[in-house]
């Protein structure tokens, strides 16, 4: 598209071209640059955050997976932190979430669709299980650099196809076939509900999902959310995927929409004159060590994750001489 340019410009001139990044690093087949010259190498950025990604890639028969089925995107006007901060937290589905709640218990367990339906009413029911249920039976753990992962809390005949429904038999089948069956059996054994890589990916390995977190300015955020297609699983399993998909990442989804309500309300009381300091204590006194490296809570509902982000933000801010969060909790 020369005529959009000067006389003069030169496309084919290298000072013209897009600035290459200074490292470039590959795991699992996800690609990661660093603008900085010198750092961690990837392995060492993540650290025990690769095995989200193994847990992800690990599902498909073929050992690969595959982006498709398109993006989803949405905005919100509040601070990109928020997204993070939501996904690992355990404490909000009940409250957050309780008209669709409310909703998808009022249908009737006889109501029969595509499928799409059936796995929106079951992730709705989901959320509204007991405060005590999040908070003892979900598990939150956290990892240097600001990552973190929470625990799965959804049962497989509640949300996903339980274990008698032919395409999931069939793609127990084919992972048994190309994995044998104990290390497939290994692979359904991970349960894992959102993975952040801080401070911009989430990954939601159990259905395939990805997302980026894009900042545009303080208060105001996108968020991309790519599905992803097991190679070698049957094509229902996909489907399935992209109907999850719909219920928590489409615009039009009962769950997102209560999600970006909240942050936007947050993000006005945050740029109001108030408190200048926000309590991020909850579990502060019950953290414990991880057997790898990190902390968790030792409830679910624990803080840890947000304090966790914030030692990585200011470590960042601060080229790395900045205080621990969980000191000044």
């Amino acid at each position: 598209m020369q005529h959009g340019y000067p006389a003069d410009f030169n496309p084919d001139d290298p000072k013209t071209a897009m600035v290459k990044v200074p490292r470039v690093e590959s795991y699992r087949g996800f690609i990661f640059a660093s603008e900085a010259n010198e750092g961690p190498s990837l392995r060492d950025f993540l650290g025990h955050m690769t095995t989200s990604i193994d847990d992800m890639v690990d599902r498909a028969p073929d050992g690969e997976i595959e982006v498709a089925g398109g993006v989803f995107r949405h905005t919100y006007d509040a601070n990109w932190k928020l997204y993070l901060e939501n996904l690992c937290d355990a404490a909000h589905p009940m409250f957050t979430h309780r008209s669709s709640i409310e909703a998808a218990q009022q249908q009737s367990d006889a109501v029969h669709s595509d499928g799409s339906g059936e796995i929106a009413i079951r992730q709705m029911r989901q959320n509204g299980a007991p405060y005590s249920f999040w908070e003892s039976q979900v598990g939150i753990w956290t990892y240097p650099n600001g990552h973190s992962y929470l625990g799965d809390y959804h049962d497989d005949a509640k949300l996903v196809a339980a274990l008698k429904d032919p395409v999931f038999r069939e793609y127990i089948g084919l992972l048994e076939a190309k994995k044998g069956k104990k290390e497939a059996r290994r692979v359904l054994e991970v349960r894992r509900w959102n993975s952040n890589v801080y401070p911009n990916l989430s990954f939601m390995s159990q259905f395939q999902q990805l997302r980026v977190i894009h900042p545009i300015a303080v208060d105001r955020t996108i968020v991309h959310a790519y599905s992803f297609r097991l190679k070698g699983a049957p094509n229902q399993m996909f489907r399935n995927t992209v109907s999850f998909a719909n219920i928590v990442n489409g615009t039009g989804s009962l769950v997102l929409t209560d999600d970006l309500e909240i942050y936007n309300r947050i993000g006005m009381g945050l740029s109001s004159d108030g408190a200048e300091w926000i309590e991020v204590g909850r579990g502060f006194d019950s953290d414990i060590p991880d057997e790898h490296g990190g902390r968790r809570g030792k409830n679910s509902t624990s803080e840890v994750y947000i304090r966790n982000m914030l030692d990585a933000w200011v470590n960042y801010m601060t080229n790395g001489s900045g205080i621990d969060a969980r000191a000044d909790a």
